[in-house]
Order: C-alpha cells, then structure tokens, then sequence
C-alpha cells in the first residue's frame, strides 16, 4: 500500500462539542460479546475510518447508531453537544443528524435519478411532501444539487442503468442532503455521514469520483465515519483511525503517521514485519512461473456477450490471474465458463470432457469438477436466513440423508469441525449465516465449494469486502489448495491482491486476452499494462516481458 493522508483540514474544529460522541456502547448477542464498552468521537469536517477484522464489532456499532440494535444499558450518544435518547429511533436516524449509505446503496433501479434523491423526504413527510409534484422543478432543483456537490448525474436517468461509482454518488449526496435538512431543522451545525464499505463495488480508478465528493461534504462541516477494509481508501481520504477488535477499542491513531505495519499489528494483533508485509506483495515473483501440472481447462475463442473470442489454458497446482477494468469482459468470464451465461460458444477441455461451452450448466459444471465462488455474496453465495451449516454443506447433503430423512445432528456436527477447519467465526454451524460477519460469510462461500474437492476453482472478487487479516487467510487457504494440485482462475479488479496471489496474470481488454505478465509483479506496472491494452485494443494476444 502507497500514499500519504491528508493532514486534517482547518474546518475539523477540534474546539468545539464534536459531532458525535458515543461513550461505553455495548452489546451482547446471547453469551457472545459483540461490542464490549466502546468510545467513539468524530469532529466537524474530519473523516474518521473505522477499522477491525470481520466479527470486530463495527457492524454492531454501525447498527446501533443506526437504531437497529438497542445498546445495553450505561451507553450514552451526544450529536454536536445534545444529549440523544438511546436507542435511535429505527429509521429515524436522519432526526438526530446521522446520515448512513451501505454497500447497497439502497437505490430503486427502476426510478429516476431524481426519484432517488427526493423519495426520503416526501416518505417521511417533510414539508410539502403530500403536494403535486411539479418534475421540472424537481430536475431543476436535482442538478442544482449536484452541481454544488461537483458530480455529473442526469436527473432523468434510469437508476439501475448508471455504472456503480456513479450510483455510490447518487447514494452519498442523498445521504448528506438529508443532513442539510436535519441542520435546517434544527438551526444548528452538526451531522454525520456514515459510509460503511462505499468502495466496495468500485473500480479501483474510479475511487477518485468518491473521494472529492467525500472531502467536499467535510468542507461543509460534516463529520464522516468511514468503515472500510481498503486500506489504500483510508490512507487517501481519513485524519484517524479507530480500531476495533474482538468488539473492544484497540486503537485510535492518526493515518499519517501509522505506518502499514503499525495498521495490521492494530487490526490483528499481530506484528508483521516490513520484511513480511514486502513478501505478501511479491508473492508472484517466488512462485514458479511454469507449473509442472498437466493441463485442466483449456479455453478456445469462447464468446458470450462481454466476451469476445478468450483463449488460455490453465494448469493443476497454478493459480491464473484475470486483471481488466470493469466492463472489459473479465468479470463475465467465470460465469461463462461454468455454464451459467446464455448465448455462449467455444470450446472447454476439461480432464473427463469436452465440447462447446454452451453445452455446460452449472450442474454438469460441479459434475466435471468445476466449482465457482461469484463476487455477489449476499445475492448468490449465500442463503442468510439458512444456517450456517446448510450454507456451508448444502452440496453434500445426500451424506447425510439416513432413511429419506436429513440427519440434522449429524449435519451440524461435521460442520462444527469445518468451522474450525476454515476458522468461521463463531463456532456454531446452527447459528443463521446473516448473523456472521461478512467475512466468516465468504469462508463459509468458500467451505461450500472446497468439501467438493474441486478440480477447477473459478473465483470472481474472492475478498470483496473482507477485512485484511481475513484477506490473508484466504490467500494462504487458496495457495495450500493450489500446492495440492488445484487450479485456481482468479478475477479481480484488485490488481494489489492478483500481483500477491498469481503465478500469471492475464490482462483482458475488451473481451479478449490482450496480454500475459510474467512475475515479478507491481501494482502500478499491472495498471498501466491493463490500461495500455484497453486503450491500444485488443485482438492479437502479446507477451509481456518482465
């Protein structure tokens, strides 16, 4: 990780009552302790980051300043110096001066740009909110809105058509006018935007769109807490970061000047040495280049929408890496291959099989030895409200059919033990999945498809929202399985993440294969080679040299 933050700026007022000041929150779910007496205090213009491993407590503190949890007793919240009952009203946040945009964004796809931005305040009955809508004034006044804020929105856009930065914006300037009416309301200062994962969904080159929007809205007074695992994102855009781990504060340091060593040994609780941190981000150049593997998926000119004509072959024990901009086809291309895209061609050779890639299915895919892990955890990798232990063994569960009836003890026994195997926390495979952190949900993703003992591990955005320490632990889990003879296809628009984990990388651009890298690897040398071949085109695969 590279960059420096910024020095906190000369509207953080650090004299007067802050904007949020929460003391000895607490929270206990049965006899787990999710959040043991935590302080936390953010000042006007100032963007704090709150960091911790999954399971940390910050989804426990994000949810009570939200409302939806009611902290043990003893727990006080002050927003820029009055006193606010506990617990928040559910819903009723934006009344006390807390604004909150999460990883769904919370947009209807299928409305306008403007719909989104207003729908808040007429549904909780601001002030002429039950009146005749004129909609060029509402435009009018949209763009006005987004002028100020310095983003390029169409008031009359389709939602769901924008490109996710630009759907995170909309969200964010929702958010923060809603804290430009709670100010007016009330005739005072004050506020707080809460941005829990914004970068999540975001290609890396469009992070900068979010972070201007973010320092403008500290320019206007707004305190912001940022809850992240981008490390990258919170050296560019926080003054401080909180800690949180095992649900108690750890730590509150300013960015600048914490070292990266200083973050992790505060995240978790381990020091890890330069040496050690410099290991992880060359990986790439120890591991051998040439697998000794025979060859498991071979790929031939496979087209399905976005992709436009892939070529590649695939070794046992390599881990391949796929690094493109988003839209370039590469984000499509696990699905594809694992039958689950419509109107594809080419062919697949695999060990047992081979034939037109339009006629695999995801069921004959698990059959031949393919397993995918998709980028959308919460939409296709796991079942929340299922528990733990269905989730993690719902592909096996004939082995544990006795008489046409589903042994149940027998099922949550076995994945007790893969709790420990894979170190999903807590260990309780009868918990429900939605009670997890989001990184135990994706070891329990990843559970799924290794007790298949798969041939061919198709990945796609693999520690999406994961925090570091967890990031790790899946990169060591997924080098045992390669060194076992499994070959790895990983996606990514983290190009850090693909130079720590690759054998090769494979740069696709506009739906081909426009390049391979060879280790060692950089971040930025991998940048400016998949944007070279975006902007030369693609059509002809090159070998990039080293």
């Amino acid at each position: 990780m590279s960059g420096t933050a910024q020095t906190a700026p000369a509207s953080a007022d650090t004299t007067a009552a802050p904007a949020l000041e929460a003391s000895n929150l607490a929270k206990s779910f049965g006899a787990s302790r999710a959040l043991k007496g935590v302080d936390l205090t953010i000042h006007a213009g100032e963007v704090v980051a709150l960091l911790g491993e999954n399971g940390s407590g910050k989804s426990t503190l994000v949810k009570i300043l939200s409302g939806y949890h009611e902290p043990e007793p003893g727990g006080s919240l002050r927003m820029n110096g009055v006193d606010v009952p506990l617990p928040v009203p559910l819903g009723q946040a934006r009344t006390v001066g807390l604004g909150f945009v999460y990883q769904d964004l919370g947009l209807a796809p299928n409305m306008q740009v403007v719909e989104n931005l207003f729908v808040g305040r007429r549904v909780n009955g601001a002030a002429g909110s039950f009146s005749r809508i004129n909609w060029g004034a509402e435009r009018e006044r949209a763009r006005e809105i987004f002028e100020r804020y310095g983003v390029d929105l169409d008031p009359g856009a389709q939602t769901g058509r924008l490109r996710p930065t630009s759907q995170a914006l909309l969200a964010i300037v929702r958010a923060a006018e809603e804290l430009h009416d709670y100010r007016r309301a009330h005739e005072r200062g004050g506020g707080v935007l809460v941005l829990d994962e914004p970068t999540v969904f975001l290609p890396e080159h469009e992070k900068v769109f979010l972070f201007d929007l973010v320092r403008r809205i500290v320019g206007e007074g707004f305190g912001v807490l940022f809850v992240s695992h981008d490390m990258t994102a919170v050296r560019e855009i926080a003054h401080r970061a909180v800690v949180l781990r095992d649900g108690a504060k750890v730590g509150d340091v300013a960015v600048a000047s914490a070292s990266d060593a200083d973050l992790i040994e505060l995240v978790s609780g381990h020091r890890l040495d330069r040496s050690t941190i410099e290991q992880a981000t060359t990986y790439g150049s120890q591991a051998a280049v040439e697998t000794s593997g025979e060859v498991v998926l071979s790929v031939r000119d496979v087209r399905s929408g976005r992709v436009r004509g892939v070529s590649f072959e695939l070794r046992a024990g390599e881990i391949l890496g796929v690094a493109g901009l988003l839209g370039a086809g590469s984000e499509d291309l696990p699905y594809v291959l694992f039958g689950d895209a419509e109107g594809s061609s080419g062919e697949v050779r695999l060990p047992d099989w081979s034939g037109d890639v339009s006629e695999l299915s995801p069921a004959r895919s698990i059959g031949l030895g393919m397993a995918l892990v998709p980028a959308d955890r919460k939409q296709q990798g796991v079942v929340p409200d299922l528990p733990v232990a269905l989730n993690m063994l719902s592909l096996s569960l004939k082995n544990f059919m006795q008489g046409g009836f589903l042994r149940v003890d027998r099922l949550i026994g076995t994945a007790n033990q893969r709790t420990e195997t894979y170190d999903v926390r807590p260990r309780d495979a009868s918990l429900n999945v939605a009670a997890l952190s989001g990184g135990n949900q994706q070891k329990v993703v990843l559970a799924r498809w290794l007790e298949q003992g798969p041939r061919v591990l198709l990945l796609h955005e693999p520690t999406q929202g994961v925090d570091v320490a967890t990031r790790h632990q899946i990169y060591e889990l997924m080098r045992a399985r390669a060194a076992q003879g499994v070959a790895i296809l990983w996606v990514s628009t983290d190009f850090d993440e693909l130079a720590t984990v690759s054998h090769r990388i494979l740069l696709c651009a506009h739906g081909t294969i426009a390049g391979t890298l060879a280790p060692p690897y950089a971040r930025d040398r991998i940048t400016s080679e998949v944007y070279s071949a975006t902007a030369r085109g693609a059509g002809r695969e090159v070998t990039t040299a080293p």
